[in-house]
């Protein structure tokens, strides 16, 4: 019994400890743990409850009235100002072209580009002119008669005067005629015969040639087409909305500037200066649009030196329009739905409907006078009803006007580090450390 005892005695010594160690040992942690929980639970409640007071957060601006410069934008293609067709006035065969008559050459008015064969009109000069030496030598002989007639009318001693078949006026005048018409058909042999020599009417550019080396051609045949280089056009439409936003004199007695801009390659950065010089008197019938001409001078560069500009080539034109006074400019990202901002008063949240007369890409603008003075949030609020508190993030220039506070270190650079290491290694400790539980001793 006894050897029974002594070996059930350490079991039993063993299980009381471990009950002890469970139930005397554990529970102030549990308690510490529970107390800690609580504690974070409060600060998280009274955090939440410091922002719910603050309010959100934004970034704000002062909306101030400007005198905001429209721009009309839109687009349209560069058209020449003259084109015309160059065409024969005399029949012949076609024996010279000149360089300049080549599809996309320049040339100068006056510039010879065609030569006909000019053996028949150099012949029809020698004619003419042979014909009108006959007629002057006819008149001449005609006005002797007629002074001859006078004298015998006088020597025969006739009292009346005499009369004009006497006097042979009438052959006088018809040999007067026929110097005229001959005179008039040298005249008309010479101009043929500079016809012959086909030259530029304008200062211009071949757009196509027709005709060949060697082709007979007659009055009036088309030997290619032609352009001046001196001005070009551009047909802009103007919606009735932006029609609202510029000025036009519709007898043309205006000159609005015009900034043009390639619509193909976004990369060219080159832009070119027009002005709008006159409008067309009616209404576009499926778009109601009101057709503007802006007129380009020197568009290929040839005085200027400038990057050429070319036919057909489609443009952006960014329009100079009116001057709006005191108006508001807004950033489309500060609008909430189609017409509504956002507005501080007092820390609070005001919803504000705005009547928009103009807007671009990028920015709305209005005249609301409500409006200056007054505190627009910038930021988006996921939470913006009327009344809302809100607290307004100080920008840049706002801090750069607070002076700034700094801790005061203490201690030597290695003084603060050994009791950076001591503070961090009696944290260790502590934390390793169990609760002691308080007991009597007995």
């Amino acid at each position: 019994m006894k050897s029974f005892l002594l070996k059930i005695t350490p079991i039993i010594a063993i299980i009381l400890g471990t009950w002890f160690g469970v139930n005397h040992l554990s529970k102030p942690t549990e308690k510490n743990n529970k107390k800690n929980t609580h504690k974070k639970q409060n600060y998280k409640k009274k955090k939440k409850r410091k922002r719910q007071h603050l309010g959100q957060k934004t970034f704000a601006t002062t909306l101030t009235p400007v005198d905001y410069n429209v721009k009309l934008i839109t687009q349209g293609t560069v058209k020449t100002k003259t084109s015309t067709t160059l065409n024969a006035l005399v029949p012949g065969k076609v024996i010279s072209i000149s360089d300049k008559f080549q599809d996309g050459a320049f040339f100068k008015k006056g510039t010879v580009l065609i030569k006909l064969d000019p053996s028949d009109f150099q012949s029809q000069i020698i004619t003419s002119a042979a014909s009108l030496a006959r007629a002057e030598a006819a008149l001449i002989q005609e006005k002797a008669r007629a002074a001859q007639a006078l004298r015998n009318w006088k020597d025969i001693g006739f009292n009346e005067a005499p009369n004009d078949l006497v006097l042979r006026k009438p052959q006088l005048r018809e040999a007067e005629a026929n110097v005229a018409a001959q005179q008039a058909s040298l005249d008309k042999a010479k101009r043929n015969l500079s016809r012959a020599s086909i030259k530029a009417p304008i200062n211009g550019r071949v757009r196509r040639r027709i005709v060949g080396p060697g082709q007979s051609v007659g009055a009036s045949t088309n030997l290619g087409e032609i352009y001046a280089t001196d001005y070009a056009e551009i047909r802009l439409p103007l919606s009735s909305k932006q029609l609202e936003q510029i000025t036009i004199n519709e007898q043309g007695n205006q000159s609005i500037p015009v900034k043009l801009t390639d619509a193909i390659n976004t990369k060219n950065q080159t832009t070119w200066k027009a002005n709008i010089k006159h409008v067309e008197g009616e209404l576009d019938e499926s778009s109601r649009e009101l057709f503007v001409i802006a007129e380009i001078k020197d568009p290929f560069g040839i005085l200027s030196n400038a990057p050429p500009l070319r036919i057909n080539q489609p443009v952006k034109a960014s329009i100079k329009g009116n001057t709006i006074k005191d108006a508001f400019v807004i950033n489309r990202k500060h609008l909430y739905g189609a017409n509504e901002i956002i507005l501080i008063e007092e820390n609070k949240i005001k919803r504000q409907k705005i009547n928009i007369i103009w807007s671009t890409q990028d920015t709305v603008i209005t005249q609301d006078n409500i409006l200056k003075n007054k505190t627009l949030a910038t930021s988006r609020l996921a939470f913006a009803t009327n009344g809302s508190k809100v607290e307004i993030i100080p920008t840049e220039e706002t801090k750069a006007d607070q002076p700034i506070k700094t801790k005061k270190k203490k201690g030597t650079p290695s003084q603060r580090r050994k009791r950076r290491i001591k503070n961090n290694g009696k944290k260790k400790h502590n934390l390793k450390r169990p609760p002691q539980n308080k007991t009597s001793n007995k």
